[in-house]
């Protein structure tokens, strides 16, 4: 199993930031998480440059934003001090940088954070599902990015759907999905889709007497376990259970173990991601998405079905970016 000990919450404080704040508590809940949160105060390059050409007595650095620092730190404590718990309550941080995204990014790679946990929009509104900000954290970032949008029902979770092109590095997700599916005691659905103009699933042999969404399903699960054995994720394996479709992931905690019921769908379409967006719409309350698939560096950060899914869809996105270790092909 994934442990999420350290959570960073970005916020702009408006109010499509807020939605972010009990999800991360709820996480803490399950894993005793420490929750720190971070506002970022763009540059005022130009202001600056302004107030200097008109001669106006004032000086950025130190009359306006020592000010603004400093009502940021009440807002940050006094947000803190209202979502959550004391036990879970971390650091508030507060820097100032020309692009919020890559100053969040930055933060959290560098101190260690296990997920990040934000808002799909801030004050930046835009005609996307999530904002400006909130995409280019999904692009650029290597921790894992929970967002969130104010019809999230943290009480209603259900199912969490896993999607794969049948890679390890999408693969990769799977514990993460898991993680999330067995803290909110969801089911967890692995979702695939075929391509008419081809797909990755082509590389798994097919068994003309079992036909092809057979073939593929039994590939995935075989895949995954490969997957979780070379890891070595000892805790969590898929048993099958002799019902095409439907198999189980058996979580171990030393004598004890748990069952999450696990169902795989294969779909055929033109466009994964527009069969993405329409199943999930209706099936899923969280999606899970390795940012990376069978394009790899193609496309270097997002591959392009992810990319679209993230943007577009109306529901609770986790994005993961594999780590180099995985970028390698899977066994058949």
């Amino acid at each position: 199993m994934i442990q999420i000990k350290k959570i960073l919450v970005p916020t702009d404080f408006s109010k499509g930031s807020e939605v972010a704040y009990p999800v991360a508590q709820n996480i803490a809940d399950t894993f005793g998480s420490t929750i720190d949160f971070i506002h970022v105060i763009p540059t005022l390059k130009y202001l600056n440059e302004s107030i200097k050409r008109l001669g106006v007595p004032l000086d950025m650095n130190k009359d306006i934003y020592p000010r603004i620092l400093e009502e940021c730190e009440l807002k940050l404590k006094k947000l803190m001090g209202q979502y959550l718990k004391e036990i879970n309550m971390g650091k508030h941080i507060i820097k100032i940088e020309r692009r919020p995204s890559e100053a969040i990014v930055d933060y959290a790679t560098k101190n260690g954070y296990d997920m990040i946990v934000l808002g799909s929009h801030g004050k930046d509104e835009a005609k996307l599902i999530r904002g400006g900000t909130t995409e280019r954290v999904i692009r650029r970032s290597k921790v894992p990015v929970f967002s969130i949008d104010s019809r999230f029902d943290r009480n209603n979770i259900k199912n969490v759907l896993l999607t794969t092109d049948t890679s390890e590095l999408s693969l990769a997700a799977f514990p993460l999905a898991v993680t999330l599916a067995d803290s909110y005691g969801a089911d967890l659905t692995l979702f695939h889709v075929v391509e008419l103009y081809g797909s990755v699933s082509e590389e798994i042999p097919r068994q003309p007497a079992k036909g092809q969404q057979i073939s593929i399903y039994e590939g995935i699960i075989s895949r995954i376990n490969h997957f979780l054995d070379a890891r070595k994720y000892d805790t969590i394996h898929v048993q099958r259970t002799g019902i095409m479709f439907e198999d189980e992931v058996i979580i171990t905690e030393g004598e004890k173990s748990k069952k999450i019921p696990l169902y795989t769908k294969v779909e055929k379409g033109i466009s994964a991601h527009y069969e993405i967006e329409s199943y999930a719409s209706d099936n899923a309350d969280i999606v899970v998405m390795a940012t990376h698939g069978h394009s790899g560096f193609a496309h270097l950060i997002l591959g392009s079905t992810a990319e679209k899914v993230a943007q577009y869809l109306r529901k609770p996105v986790v994005t993961f970016r594999p780590d180099e270790s995985d970028f390698k092909p899977a066994d058949g």
